[in-house]
């Protein structure tokens, strides 16, 4: 039986299969990154975007933020379709034009990408970085992905700046 939740722009490539057998040796580490960013040239449209997502969910601690970016940023066709799961899409299509996003921060943080919808999971993290609770509204048009694995709900901001900041209520 065929997983529902695969994209619609799935085609099986040899080259895909080959580069992902590669990353699936350098699995949850940086060094995985680092190989897509070498050899994403080899891969399909649809190979490009749900390893990229795949890497993302499985491994983005302490990471490159501009080599991030840069591979986000591609104009690479079916972005949308390929890098979130159908199942994501579809949540994320439902979601208000304006979403409240939490952001827990590691101390002295500077820049960053991830946000989640859930308070819930920001105060988890929060405890695990030591670090304090953000805020944010950030336009819907803004967000390059929606990823509900790991259970974090998380959103992807490629620009810190077009997430405005709420104030704190004291």
């Amino acid at each position: 039986m065929i997983d529902p939740d695969i994209s619609p722009d799935f085609v099986w490539h040899a080259e895909d299969a080959r580069i992902a057998a590669q990353l699936v040796d350098r699995e949850a580490t940086p060094q995985a990154i680092r190989f897509f960013a070498r050899h994403h040239r080899h891969l399909s449209d649809y190979g490009y975007w749900f390893l990229l997502g795949s890497l993302w969910v499985s491994y983005s601690g302490w990471s490159d933020l501009a080599l991030w970016r840069r591979l986000l940023c591609s104009d690479r066709p079916h972005r949308d379709t390929s890098l979130m799961k159908p199942s994501e899409m579809q949540v994320f299509r439902a979601l208000p034009e304006t979403l409240t996003v939490y952001r827990a921060h590691r101390p002295s943080e500077t820049d960053w990408i991830a946000y989640t919808l859930d308070r819930r999971v920001a105060e988890r993290l929060a405890t695990e970085r030591r670090g304090p609770i953000r805020t944010y509204q950030v336009a819907k048009t803004d967000v390059v992905a929606l990823f509900l694995r790991r259970g974090e709900q998380e959103v992807l901001v490629l620009d810190p700046r077009s997430a405005a900041p709420v104030p704190a209520h004291g």
